[in-house]
């Protein structure tokens, strides 16, 4: 199996302990107390394999001398065994019998461990209930994983860890936590809106914010990160579409895009801004959209899915499912605007009926791969003097595939890319990206295989 899809499967292992709020793959924060030892003379218990808590090796039976039971991962012990040849393992039932458990991994706290015929050690199990033996003291708060990309530099990206768990169920919740100077890891739940004048939270450094399960819905709530770092957004459903539109006054428009036709000027139009100084930023497993735009064919009635600018970076953006909707996102409002660490990674993205900015990059180094593009007009278009590395997408047909502009040309990287069908255009200018992070264990490696893997795993109730 490659290491790809042994990553999804880990993947869609880890969904129930998402909707449970409980601790699947934590930092190794509970620790395990010694079980009662055997006090038989049995044989070696064989390790525990899957389920929910901590488990350690089965209790060995009476026969020889009495071994160490291996680590259980994940699962139950089996109860303890009375007598005859070694035992295995169960997969469920209660605690595994015997020694010292190691520590548990993101547990809730187990049971004690029963006292076996044939006494073995058993070592903590990963993620659960509890480690073997008499368990842990508690379990500890979602963790959302790590980042791939830009993001785990400059100090990494790891959101509110650590902090404080809360619950946000109404809009003026997801605020007071999000725009508080206190780091929080914030549970968003159910849907959350502003009515038709819609709301924009401003999210302050140090925060993780999570929706819970495959509900947590940002309906007309757009999202801002200026001037703040270490942020993480993620498992959340967002758009703007019903927010009220600004009309005519007397003759003026007193919101409008640049041809005077009447715009969404919440949050600038966008459904996540990042600007400022804003670093270390991990947008993740969310799912941005607006409306067909062939159906909705304003193509400034809103901004972008998710527009990067000013002096930001460290950023990556990977997992989502971003749908209908005409501008998917830019890194640089304009060619003057430029910055050398605005560095920006996006990855395992899949974009539907999506028409332009997959992405739009000016001003640094990027890097795009194992992104899935399917319904758009125009992709990606690199410019002002950027060098992208764009890796194993795969285009479905469109208009231009991968371009630059002549009045401010970028240059690409390109590296086994599928485009399906495209209009004949020169391709920009080669460069060589300075990608300085690993990220061959995440990358897939086959890229007709993105087209399957990318939307069967993008968006929510998906995460890593």
């Amino acid at each position: 199996m490659s290491m790809t899809r042994a990553c999804l499967f880990r993947t869609v292992a880890t969904i129930a302990w998402l909707v449970a709020g409980c601790g699947g793959a934590g930092g190794g924060d509970e620790t395990g107390s010694a079980g009662a030892p055997g006090t038989g003379t049995g044989g070696s218990g064989t390790a525990g394999a899957g389920g929910t808590t901590g488990a350690g090796g089965g209790a060995g039976t009476t026969g020889g001398a009495g071994a160490t039971g291996a680590a259980g991962r994940g699962g139950t012990g089996g109860p303890a065994g009375s007598g005859g040849a070694t035992g295995t393992a169960g997969r469920g039932g209660t605690t595994g019998a015997g020694g010292a458990g190691a520590a548990g991994r993101g547990g809730t706290g187990g049971t004690s461990g029963a006292t076996g015929s044939g006494g073995a050690t058993s070592s903590g199990g990963r993620g659960g209930t509890g480690g073997s033996g008499t368990g842990g003291t508690g379990g500890g708060p979602p963790d959302p994983g790590t980042p791939i990309g830009f993001a785990t530099l400059n100090g990494g990206t790891t959101g509110g860890k650590g902090a404080q768990v809360v619950t946000a169920t109404t809009y003026a919740e997801l605020k007071m936590y999000a725009e508080s100077s206190t780091a929080y890891i914030i549970r968003v739940q159910g849907t959350i809106s502003n009515g038709a004048n819609g709301g924009k939270v401003s999210i302050k450094s140090n925060k993780t914010i999570v929706g819970v399960g495959s509900t947590a819905f940002l309906n007309g709530v757009g999202l801002e990160i200026a001037n703040n770092n270490n942020v993480i957004i993620q498992n959340l459903r967002m758009t703007m579409m019903g927010v009220t539109t600004r009309t005519e006054t007397a003759g003026v428009y007193t919101a409008s895009d640049d041809e005077g036709v009447p715009a969404i000027l919440v949050n600038g139009g966008d459904v996540i801004s990042i600007s400022g100084t804003s670093k270390n930023i991990w947008i993740d497993h969310c799912e941005l959209f607006n409306e067909d735009p062939s159906v909705q064919t304003n193509h400034d009635l809103y901004d972008g899915l998710i527009d990067i600018k000013g002096q930001t970076g460290f950023i990556t953006i990977s997992w989502n499912y971003l749908h209908d909707h005409h501008k998917a996102g830019l890194v640089g409002a304009s060619d003057t605007d430029l910055f050398d660490d605005r560095k920006v990674t996006l990855h395992h993205n899949y974009y539907n009926k999506v028409l332009l900015r997959i992405p739009m990059y000016r001003g640094a180094v990027g890097h795009f791969f194992n992104n899935y593009i399917v319904g758009a007009q125009d992709a990606s278009e690199i410019r002002a003097g950027t060098c992208v590395r764009v890796e194993k997408n795969y285009y479905e047909a469109l208009h231009y595939s991968i371009y630059t502009p002549s009045d401010a040309p970028g240059s690409t990287e390109r590296i086994d890319n599928v485009e399906v069908s495209r209009t004949s255009r020169a391709y920009p200018a080669n460069c060589t990206a300075t990608i300085p992070y690993s990220y061959s264990s995440a990358l897939t490696g086959t890229t007709s295989d993105v087209k399957t893997i990318v939307p069967q795993m993008a968006g929510v109730g998906k995460i890593m």
